[in-house]
């Protein structure tokens, strides 16, 4: 007789050997997944966090642990966390041969997560007296080079990097607040090509892919709060993006910038400032401790490639250099940046510009611009110009200080084939826009669609005029008085370049309104209204409104052209003037129209065509002479 459950049945066999693959798989897993490694600065590593032990070894022991972890474990990694209890952690530590120890600096570590409890409450502050500049070997006093570049290595003098981020992968830090210090820096001379170039960051990613940076306040740093410096991109289109981003943070009060990207293809900013750079004045030396540019974010690559970069609802606000900066040098360099957008921010320039752009591939979505934006980018092709979304360009005042240039936007010979659509551009104290593309071929001209230009005065600006020389108009354009504009000066503006015949175009479907009183708008060498429509039923309209003048004038040795194409009109209302001078050729196809009680001045030498169904319409009661004010004295 069989002893009884000698041997499972075989439904239970097969439930058995499910669960001991099942115990298995998990074994294996955690294995190479493994549970998540807690580590806590404190009982870990030995670090006090009470404001006045230095902790800096604590920091190195994590790093070195870390590392080695990283070096000894094949990849993939368990996750792993460094909490930061809250406390504030003194550190800073500068080695026999002057230079700054880093804080903690991570090399190939994956999957690793560097938390503060939150960063009201959590400070990782550097000491006080760090040294930092040129210093002279022998005595340890400042040195001040008498040449202005000057990298003589023996005397560099640097505080380190707080958090580097080294070839590493998938690693978040977050909730921390991390303090250079540096109104309490010992700061020696210039050392660099300018100011002081050496290391004092508060992060610093080298070759790095999928880090998030959240809820940081970098602050008081002698260069820079987080640079990001990937030379990973094999080329300017390299599709594998490397996945950086950095949210909810602020990079405030440092020394030569918020945020350097100087090599990334794959960067995301949101909900940051980047503001104050260069604006914090150091004791020992009794002003501000800054190197050029000192901008809020500079995008500038060196060596590599800064591609695919997102900075949206971010701040750039008072910054001793320009709020963002990309600047391409000179010469025949190719292009190193592309897909750039940066929306809904806010830039605002007191003492310098708010942006300079000349870096190829920037678009600016609905964004603010207090102080004057300057140049765009040379472009060679329509996809590297700069461009305009939805932005508003205001002269607004920040907490009394006037905002900086005397026009919302200048641009000299700088740019091709800029363009605006739906823009804003406000002035309250000065003028709105000085633009002169750098040629006048048509591909070169900007571009303005739908945007709306006001004058918003108090008092009159002085000693300028605004100027658009070159452009090509569509959608809904106007001239018009601002909401606040008590002041009834004459508004001087002009159009188009004296050099070349038919730089001021206005495409159908568009309008171009002169709305705001006492408005003198001078269009050199012809304006084009509506020239061949892309379709049949498009039109276009110059409107001159009451106590508006439109003068059409001559460039010795060109003749301006007036043409008004067969769906489109030139309206002069009661009050507005129109002026065509000498040697103008006016070509009508749609319609010119002067209302009752319109100035119309028409000089002799001026040569008048009808083309098609094209109509010269004067009324009876029209004004046949210039404007009582608003007129030209060239003839």
């Amino acid at each position: 007789m069989k002893p009884a459950n000698t041997a499972p049945a075989a439904p239970q066999l097969r439930l058995l050997l499910a669960g001991l693959v099942l115990l298995l798989s998990v074994g294996l897993a955690r294995g190479q997944g493994g549970a998540v490694l807690r580590k806590d600065l404190k009982t870990d590593f030995g670090a006090v966090g009470d404001g006045k032990t230095n902790d800096q070894l604590a920091f190195e022991r994590a790093a070195a642990f870390f590392n080695k972890r990283a070096k000894e474990t094949p990849a993939p990694t368990a996750s792993a966390v460094l909490r930061i209890p809250k406390g504030v952690y003194l550190v800073g530590r500068q080695d026999e041969a002057n230079q700054g120890v880093n804080v903690l600096h991570l090399v190939g570590c994956r999957n690793l997560t560097v938390t503060g409890d939150d960063s009201a409450s959590t400070e990782i502050r550097y000491v006080d007296n760090q040294r930092y500049g040129s210093f002279d070997p022998a005595t340890k006093r400042r040195f001040d080079a008498p040449n202005a570049y000057f990298t003589d290595g023996k005397y560099a003098v640097s505080v380190g990097l707080c958090l580097v981020l080294q070839e590493c992968d998938n690693v978040r830090v977050a909730k921390l607040n991390i303090n250079g210090n540096s109104p309490h820096t010992v700061v020696g001379g210039h050392w660099g090509d300018t100011g002081i170039q050496l290391n004092f960051d508060g992060i610093f990613v080298r070759n790095s892919r999928r880090v998030i940076l959240s809820q940081l306040a970098l602050h008081h740093f002698g260069r820079d709060g987080i640079q990001v410096l990937n030379q990973l991109a094999k080329s300017l289109d390299d599709p594998q993006r490397e996945g950086i981003v950095l949210e909810n943070s602020t990079c405030n009060y440092n020394g030569r910038q918020g945020l350097s990207l100087t090599g990334v293809n794959g960067f995301r900013a949101v909900n940051c400032s980047f503001s104050h750079t260069g604006q914090v004045i150091v004791s020992s030396i009794g002003k501000a401790l800054v190197s050029s540019p000192a901008a809020g974010v500079d995008l500038e690559p060196q060596d590599g490639f800064v591609t695919n970069v997102d900075l949206e609802n971010c701040r750039f606000v008072d910054n001793a250099g320009q709020g963002i900066v990309s600047d391409r040098p000179e010469g025949n360099y190719p292009a190193s940046t592309k897909n750039i957008v940066i929306s809904n921010s806010l830039a605002w320039g007191i003492t310098n510009w708010s942006a300079w752009i000349s870096q190829p591939g920037v678009l600016f979505r609905d964004c603010r611009f207090y102080g004057a934006f300057v140049h765009g980018c040379k472009a060679a092709t329509p996809a590297d110009a700069t461009r305009f979304i939805g932005c508003t360009f205001e002269d607004r005042p920040y907490h009394g200080k006037p905002a900086y240039g005397p026009f919302t936007l200048h641009s000299e010979s700088y740019a091709r084939s800029m363009s605006f659509t739906n823009c804003q551009f406000i002035g309250t104290h000065g003028y709105l826009i000085h633009a002169v593309p750098a040629a006048t071929d048509t591909a070169s001209l900007f571009h303005l669609r739908g945007c709306t230009f006001l004058f918003d005065y108090t008092q009159p600006p002085q000693g300028s005029y605004d100027k658009i020389l070159g452009a090509v108009f569509s959608g809904n354009n106007a001239f018009r008085d601002g909401p606040h504009r008590t002041s009834a000066h004459r508004s001087a503006l002009m159009l188009g370049s004296g050099g070349v015949v038919g730089t001021t175009v206005l495409r159908a479907p568009g309008s171009l309104q002169l709305l705001a009183p006492n408005t003198y708008c001078l269009v050199q060498s012809g304006l084009d209204i509506g020239r061949q429509p892309a379709h049949a039923r498009d039109s276009a309209l110059v409107l001159v409104a009451n106590n508006n003048a439109l003068v059409i004038n001559e460039t010795p040795g060109k003749v301006p052209e007036l043409y008004i194409g067969p769906t489109s009109r030139l309206v002069v209302k009661k009050g507005g003037a129109l002026e065509i001078l000498r040697n103008t050729k006016v070509t009508i196809a749609g319609q010119l129209v002067i209302e009752d009680g319109a100035y119309f001045f028409r000089d002799p030498l001026a040569k008048f065509a009808m083309v098609g169904k094209g109509r010269l319409r004067v009324s009876p009661k029209a004004l046949l002479t210039k404007h009582p004010r608003l007129y030209s004295t060239y003839y």
